[in-house]
């Protein structure tokens, strides 16, 4: 039996609804990311406020013996409870099988574009045995979605830019993880972290 795990955390760095791009009310320079679990207290358009949640969620997946490295694809699923989007509460996002991933950009009296980017190391590892990270993909969806403003794609073992967003901004979508598992590893379980960045020049 191999177990994977893949942690997601967000973070976010600046100097001194649905996945369409929505237009934020401008001011102070400030970014706002999150990735899972989040810190808003209530909702964007009925004043909310951000804040910060140091959770870090868990995507991750159990293969039985007879199945690793099989090369059926494996749905993983996350401890991640948050379905609604933090911009009006609409149910957006289905867990345990879906990631919530969202945020704005406000660069102030800048016109600075964001970028998120999300690194990850080479493999995922349990001891001295590994698995390249590359074993590891993701989808990008979500409830009544029919515009995609993050593209679905694989983790490379590096840095990763997924998006920019323009000033004054705000981008949602839903993460679905898979495990490809077309390598036989040791048993074990194995881990690694994702980090997912916002930042402004």
């Amino acid at each position: 039996m191999v177990a994977i795990s893949a942690c997601v955390c967000a973070m976010f760095s600046a100097e001194a609804a649905d996945a369409y791009t929505i237009t934020i009310t401008s001011g102070t320079r400030a970014l706002y990311l999150q990735v899972g679990a989040g810190g808003y207290t209530g909702y964007y358009i009925s004043g909310g406020t951000p804040g910060n949640n140091s959770t870090i969620n868990v995507v991750s997946v159990t293969i039985p013996a007879a199945s690793v490295g099989s090369g059926t694809a494996q749905a993983m699923t996350s401890n991640s409870s948050v379905s609604q989007s933090s911009i009006d509460g609409y149910a957006f996002c289905n867990p345990p099988s879906q990631v919530y991933i969202g945020g704005w950009s406000r660069p102030g009296n800048n016109s600075g574009v964001a970028t998120l980017t999300v690194t990850t190391p080479a493999s995922l590892t349990n001891g001295s045995d590994s698995i390249p990270f590359s074993q590891i993909s993701w989808m990008m969806s979500g409830n009544g979605d029919s515009t995609y403003q993050f593209p679905n794609g694989t983790f490379t073992g590096g840095t990763q830019t997924l998006a920019t967003f323009p000033a004054n901004t705000w981008k949602e979508q839903c993460m679905t993880f898979t495990y490809a598992n077309t390598v036989v590893p040791a048993a074990g379980t194995f881990s690694g972290r994702a980090t997912y960045t916002l930042s402004l020049p």
